[in-house]
C-alpha cells in the first residue's frame, strides 16, 4: 500500500513555540518506521502547502496525520481534502489528543480514530485491510459509522519499547537543515521513555500511560544515537533523569563508543537536588540544556498544582545547573487571579535566578487533565475554539482587565528576553553572538510573540467571526 503522512501547519491564532522552533515530526516518522513493505511519504506542511499537489501525484491509498488539541479543525480540514480528490482515500488521525479525545475527531471525513501507541495500531488497520478481516476486530480504534463513531474494545495503552523501529528519518532528510529548537540547529529528536512518573494535575502525559513509565534499553538509546546525523539531539521525554542507574550506564556507552554530541532534555528540580553527580557527569558528555517546569515562585502554587518540588527545591537545582555550565529553560505557569504584584514577584523571581529563556503560561485546564472538571465551568474560550487552547490564551477569567493580563505577561518577556546587554551578562551555554542569523531570529522569533499577544485578547472573537464567514457557527 501507498501511506501519505502529514504534519498540519499550526493555526493562525495559535501562539507560542511555533515563532521559536520547528522540530521534525517525530510520531510520524515512527509510524513510518513502522510500515515495511509498504510505500511511505511524509508531508511536513509547516515548509510544503501543496496537499492536493502530493496527494494527485503519490496517489495514497492512506492517509494519516495527528495533531494536538489546537490542530484538530487542521486535521478535519486535511481529511476532507484528500477526500474531494479521491474518496477511495482511508483517512485515519491519531496522536496524544486523538488518544485522550477521540471524540473531538468526530468528522465524515475521518475514517479511522487509532487511539493509543500508533505504530502497532496502523500495522494492524493495514494487514486488516489487506486481508479483507473487519476492523472491528482491532482495539482502540474509532470507527466513523453513519453519524456516529463505533468503538472498538479497550485496552490499557502499553508500548513495546524495546521493539519499536528506529525513526524513517531519512523521509525528511531534505529539511534536516531547517529544524531547530531555539539555537540549537540543526537538531534531530530523540524518545527514550514513554509515561512520566510525576502527577501533576494540570498534566496528562502521565495519564496517556495510566501512570506507567515504559524505558528503552541503554543498548537501543545508543544504538540510535550512533546513527543521528546531526550534533544536536533533543531528547524529548516527559522526563529523561528518573533511574539513576540507567542514565549512568547510558553515560558510560556514550563515553565507551567516543561519541560527541550536544542534548537538550526535560529535567526534575527534585532529581537534580538529589543527584547532582549525575548532573555533572551528564555535563561533561555534552547536556547543554534542560527545561525544567519551575511552574510557580510561590509554593502555595507549586503544592495546588500536586509539583513535588518546592520553591527552595527549585532555587537550588537552578545553582547546580549554573555551576555545571548548563543552560536553563524555565516554565512558569500564571494563575489567572493574578494582580500585579503577583506578576512583579515572578519577575523578580526570574531576575534573581538569572534565567533568560521563559516560557510563561496562563494556568491551562486542558482537556484529559486531573483539574479540567474543576475549571470547565468558569472558560471563557469554547472547548470548540482548539486553536486557542495553546497554553499562552487564558482559558479562565482573568482578575486584571484580559487586555492589561497579557500586558503584564509582554512586558516580563521584554525585560528577560529582548536586553542584548543582559543576556551577555548572564554567560549562557547555548546563545550565540547577537549578531548572529541564530540570535537575530530568535530576536523575531520573540517580537512575533509579543505581536501576538498583545492582540490576544482579541483572538476569541476573530476566531468567531472567522467561523461564521465558513457558515461554521
Amino acid at each position: 500500500m501507498k501511506i501519505l503522512l502529514v504534519r498540519p501547519c499550526p493555526p493562525k491564532y495559535t501562539i507560542g513555540l511555533k515563532n521559536l522552533m520547528i522540530c521534525e515530526p517525530l510520531e510520524l516518522e515512527y509510524i513510518a518506521a513502522g510500515l515495511h513493505g509498504h510505500t511511505v511519504e511524509i508531508l511536513d506542511m509547516i515548509f510544503e502547502k501543496n496537499l492536493s499537489g502530493t496527494i494527485k501525484k503519490f496517489r495514497p491509498d492512506i492517509l494519516g496525520t495527528s495533531s494536538y488539541i489546537t490542530g484538530v479543525p487542521l486535521v478535519k480540514e486535511i481529511c476532507r481534502r484528500a477526500k474531494k480528490i479521491d474518496p477511495g482515500i482511508i483517512t485515519i488521525a491519531g496522536g496524544v489528543h486523538a488518544t485522550l479525545l477521540p471524540g473531538d475527531f468526530k468528522d465524515p471525513s475521518i475514517d479511522i480514530i487509532a487511539i493509543g501507541e500508533g505504530v502497532r495500531l496502523i500495522r494492524q488497520i493495514i494487514h486488516n485491510l489487506e486481508t479483507n478481516i473487519p476492523l472491528e476486530a482491532i482495539p482502540n480504534l474509532a470507527l466513523h459509522k453513519g453519524e456516529n463513531l463505533h468503538f472498538t474494545e479497550s485496552r490499557k495503552l502499553e508500548v513495546d519499547v524495546e521493539h519499536l523501529p528506529f525513526p524513517r528519518r531519512d523521509l525528511l532528510q531534505k529539511y534536516h537543515k531547517r529544524y531547530y529548537y531555539l539555537f540549537h540547529q540543526p537538531v534531530a529528536l530523540l524518545k527514550t521513555t514513554f509515561g512520566c512518573p510525576f502527577r501533576c494535575n494540570f498534566c496528562f502525559c502521565w495519564e496517556l500511560t495510566d501512570g506507567r513509565v515504559y524505558t528503552r534499553s541503554p543498548e537501543s538509546i545508543i544504538d540510535e544515537i550512533s546513527q543521528i546525523k546531526v550534533k544536536d539531539i533533543y531528547i524529548v521525554d516527559d522526563t529523561f533523569f528518573i533511574d539513576p542507574r540507567h542514565l549512568m550506564r547510558v553515560h558510560d556507552l556514550i563515553v565507551e563508543k567516543g561519541i560527541k554530541k550536544d542534548y537538550l532534555t526535560y529535567c526534575h528540580a527534585g532529581f537534580i537536588v538529589h543527584h547532582p553527580e549525575i548532573i555533572r557527569a551528564w555535563a561533561h558528555i555534552g547536556l547543554k540544556a534542560c527545561i525544567l517546569g519551575l511552574e510557580s515562585p510561590v509554593d502555595s502554587e507549586l503544592k495546588k498544582y500536586d509539583k513535588k518540588a518546592s520553591v527552595d527545591i527549585n532555587t537550588r537545582a537552578l545553582e547546580i545547573m549554573r555551576r555545571n555550565n548548563i543552560d536553563i529553560y524555565g516554565s512558569f505557569i500564571v494563575d489567572p487571579r493574578w494582580d500585579k504584584k503577583d506578576f512583579k514577584r515572578l519577575r523578580d523571581y526570574i531576575e534573581k535566578t538569572k534565567l533568560y529563556f521563559v516560557v510563561i503560561q496562563p494556568l491551562t485546564p486542558l482537556p484529559g487533565t486531573k483539574i479540567y472538571e474543576s475549571y470547565e465551568k468558569n472558560l471563557i474560550i469554547r472547548r470548540s475554539d482548539f486553536e486557542l487552547w495553546d497554553m499562552q490564551h487564558t482559558l479562565l477569567p482573568t482578575k486584571l482587565p484580559l487586555k492589561e493580563f497579557y500586558r503584564q505577561i509582554r512586558r516580563i518577556y521584554i525585560a528577560i528576553l529582548l536586553n542584548p546587554f543582559r543576556t551577555s551578562k548572564l554567560h549562557l551555554r547555548t546563545v550565540p553572538s547577537i549578531f548572529t542569523k541564530q540570535y537575530i531570529r530568535l530576536l523575531f522569533g520573540g517580537i512575533r510573540v509579543l505581536f501576538a499577544l498583545r492582540n490576544a485578547h482579541k483572538h476569541s472573537r476573530l476566531l468567531n467571526r472567522r467561523k461564521k464567514r465558513k457558515g461554521i457557527l
